[in-house]
């Protein structure tokens, strides 16, 4: 990792842009959204743009979850590729509000509902055919992601919980920066409970490679 361009400092200049602008519209994959205020913004870093343009080329699934929702572009995403029925969930009660009015803005993706929940602890038990964690691993505040641990912990409480949602076809995707380091990967994570990641889609700019896992059970 280049620490001079991928400082904690650096990072939180830019994202500090961003947060003062909101609330403020953008559009993504044609996709309309407000950023409203204390909701991560979509369209900030290469993570989400990349996401987007690889999902959009993945197949449907009659079901789908967007778990970490943030302004529902995800949700509203999944719904364009052709999922039937999407659940996007959060633990911020505010990206639970911008993304329901999201989904407000964009009737023809409509219906999808969204919860309030820690992971999976409000979730009704059903299984999804995909499941898409856009979790936050960047430089924040000293450390990576919005957790004291890097992320780490949060991957390891959503590896506890996801095999009541999953069967043997269900499809998990999740993006990665290789920079966030070895301890935070998906991949590493996820093999210790029982499930293997195979990267699916990378690209790399000046912070470094950034890649997509499809993650299955073993």
């Amino acid at each position: 990792m280049n620490n001079e361009i991928m400082s904690i400092s650096k990072r939180e200049s830019e994202l500090a842009i961003y947060l003062d602008m909101q609330p403020y519209l953008t559009k993504l994959d044609g996709i309309s959204l407000e950023i409203a205020k204390n909701v991560f913004p979509s369209d900030f870093g290469i993570t989400s743009s990349f996401f987007g343009d690889f999902m959009l080329q993945q197949k449907p699934g009659n079901s789908a979850l967007d778990m970490g929702c943030g302004s529902g572009y995800f949700a509203l995403l999944l719904k364009k590729m052709g999922c039937n029925m999407v659940l996007g969930v959060d633990y911020n009660k505010d990206a639970v509000n911008c993304a329901t009015a999201n989904a407000l803005r964009n009737p023809v993706l409509a219906p999808i509902a969204f919860i309030h929940s820690d992971l999976f602890i409000n979730v009704p038990p059903r299984h999804f055919d995909l499941i898409v964690f856009n979790f936050n691993y960047y430089p924040s505040n000293g450390v990576y992601g919005l957790n004291p641990d890097g992320g780490r912990e949060i991957l390891q409480r959503f590896f506890t919980q996801v095999p009541r949602y999953i069967n043997r076809q269900t499809r998990i995707y999740i993006p990665y920066s290789l920079f966030a380091g070895a301890e935070h990967n998906p991949k590493n994570i996820c093999a210790s409970f029982g499930f293997f990641a195979e990267i699916v889609a990378s690209t790399t700019n000046q912070s470094g490679e950034h890649v997509i896992y499809e993650i299955m059970q073993a």
